[in-house]
């Protein structure tokens, strides 16, 4: 959570990059204060974002038992509900604390999948079976929500959605199958190729 807040405060750079998407420029912008060797961070610089904010007051909700419905960032869900038999607990949980700020199968599935990886971390998993691993839940995750959610059929496009760009990373990575276990990369993969293969990823999925 700590290392976690430090890069939101790098990307949020007091609210000057929170709409700035362009990794390059980021990284340029960086470059040209010194680089990460030479930055001295402080609070009134660089504070955190609200993103941040929030996260600190949902793991302090779970620990004080107050309740308090923060719910843009989910890894401390995952650090409460790492063992594997609270998975279906870290499941529910994660999608409602998604749902209270972002109603949207792309919002309160990627608090899931966040609290999901984080898990996995506690628990040794190599990190090239999240993915599929994840995959897996996913189904769970929806019969949860056709339990719970009134209008879920409204939601069936934007499921698919996620799913599906999963999905075509892990072919594109070749880590779909269970015997695949070393990551495919392009030789050029920095910041500018990334968000072109963001960008083809999203095209070809619409």
């Amino acid at each position: 959570m700590l290392l976690a807040g430090v890069g939101d405060a790098l990307g949020y750079r007091n609210f000057t990059q929170e709409n700035n998407a362009l990794g390059a420029k980021i990284q340029g912008e960086l470059k040209e204060i010194g680089g990460l060797e030479n930055l001295v961070m402080s609070s009134n610089k660089w504070p955190v974002s609200d993103n941040t904010l929030m996260h600190m007051a949902t793991a302090e909700a779970l620990i004080t038992g107050s309740g308090f419905g923060a719910a843009t960032k989910a890894m401390c869900l995952g650090m409460k509900y790492w063992k594997p038999e609270r998975l279906e607990t870290l499941i529910e949980v994660s999608i409602e604390v998604g749902r209270m700020t972002h109603n949207h199968p792309t919002g309160f599935l990627g608090s899931l999948c966040t609290a999901l990886f984080v898990s996995y971390a506690i628990q040794g998993k190599p990190l090239v079976q999240w993915g599929r691993e994840m995959m897996k839940v996913v189904p769970m995750a929806e019969e949860y929500c056709k339990k719970t959610i009134r209008h879920m059929a409204e939601y069936q496009e934007h499921w698919f959605y996620f799913e599906a760009k999963w999905q075509f990373y892990l072919e594109e990575r070749e880590i779909n199958e269970e015997n695949q276990n070393k990551p495919q990369f392009p030789d050029n993969y920095d910041a500018e190729e990334r968000e072109k293969v963001n960008s083809s990823t999203k095209i070809s999925l619409f």
